[in-house]
């Protein structure tokens, strides 16, 4: 190898040198994200929980209806007991209902808001 080929790959070498070591101790220029928690969002409908957070039913029996409108509950489902585990994904923006999933049957439906507390 002549002596310019050599003055360049030691030039090249010693670059490649200086910027690994620039950057070995440097943070990552893009942050990654925390992990999606129980109390990600605000638990609304625009905003709800990913994933749902866990709950259960407070009152002695509570129905379990399919639709939700204009501050109505409608379609009962089912009604459930105290004590009945539910996953809450949102509350609607009048904060009366919210969206559950009762886990025994993996069935959704819209449940009176006083008769749910969280886990």
């Amino acid at each position: 190898m002549n002596r310019s080929k050599r003055t360049t790959a030691g030039v090249l070498a010693a670059l490649v040198a200086l910027v690994l070591s620039a950057f070995a101790g440097a943070a990552p220029a893009v942050a990654t994200p925390g992990p999606v928690t129980a109390l990600a969002g605000s638990g609304t409908v625009n905003d709800p929980w990913v994933p749902m957070r866990e709950a259960h039913t407070t009152c002695d029996s509570t129905t379990l209806f399919g639709n939700y409108s204009g501050g109505t509950h409608q379609d009962p489902i089912v009604v459930l007991p105290r004590g009945t585990w539910i996953g809450v994904r949102y509350i609607t923006g009048d904060g009366r209902s919210a969206m559950v999933l009762w886990h025994n049957h993996s069935q959704w439906g819209f449940l009176l808001r006083s008769c749910f507390a969280f886990d």
